[in-house]
């Protein structure tokens, strides 16, 4: 098997005496959609905001393509081409959302001073963000005011930034949370599509068909700890799982 993309071993992270994170080791492969599971507080979000440089790790190490990350700033960790998604979509809400996108592909100027005075709506710099929108199925709407879009909209908005900043790793923070079915099947059908191209996919996502769904391995966390890993079907049936989502008395109903 070919060597990781991401890499993460020992990774631990802790907030005065609380550690959200403890001792978690991941592997995610080129080409791969991995999910990362696990009930409220289990600290998945810790561990997206530990990969992507908003906290840095009070141990262990994160390897993106070979090379360690832990410790970098966002921008640079961005930089090595990894974008995410949040939770709570907060766009440039007067921005139109096009221009949203021209921000988000901002990060290639950041690096050099006398890359950021050259102009960010030129030609090629629309057409770039525009075969983002397109991708995602908002292209039509690229001069509409970014706040004035519904949710399932504003979760494509979110996706199309991140792959303007994520060239080759997506994460993806619960981007099917509050939609309806048939926004849903659109938007598992939009992940499958940017893995076709290419990209490389975390998600975190309460929705457990959609997880199921989607998923080719599913790593489970419980207060910080990594307690489960395997395929869709393994992790619905292991009894750890079932434990950490249901309490012992749902595992034996479970079993």
């Amino acid at each position: 098997m070919s060597a990781p993309l991401l890499e993460i071993t020992g990774l631990s992270k802790t907030f005065g005496g609380l550690k959200a994170v403890d001792n978690v080791d991941m592997a995610l492969y080129s080409g791969e959609i991995l999910g990362l599971l696990g009930p409220n507080g289990a600290g998945k979000t810790v561990c997206f905001n530990l990969i992507c440089g908003v906290y840095r790790p009070s141990a262990g190490r994160i390897r993106f393509d070979g090379r360690r990350i832990d410790g970098l700033a966002p921008h640079e960790v961005a930089a090595r081409g990894i974008g995410r998604t949040f939770q709570i979509v907060k766009p440039f809400a007067a921005l139109s959302v096009l221009e949203n996108v021209l921000v988000a592909r901002g990060i290639r100027r950041y690096g050099r001073f006398s890359r950021m005075w050259g102009s960010w709506r030129g030609r090629g710099e629309k057409e770039a963000a525009m075969a983002l929108l397109e991708r995602v199925g908002l292209a039509e709407l690229a001069g509409r005011k970014a706040g004035l879009l519904p949710l399932g909209n504003l979760r494509r908005l979110e996706i199309a930034r991140a792959l303007a900043v994520g060239s080759r790793l997506v994460l993806l923070d619960e981007s099917f949370s509050g939609l309806r079915h048939e926004e849903i099947a659109r938007l598992e059908a939009l992940v499958r599509r940017i893995r076709e191209d290419g990209v490389t996919i975390l998600l975190i996502e309460h929705n457990m068909r959609v997880t199921m769904g989607l998923c080719d391995r599913i790593v489970v966390l419980d207060h910080g700890r990594r307690i489960a890993e395997g395929t869709p079907s393994e992790i619905q049936h292991d009894p750890a799982v079932i434990e950490a989502y249901l309490g012992t008395k749902g595992k034996r109903h479970a079993a």
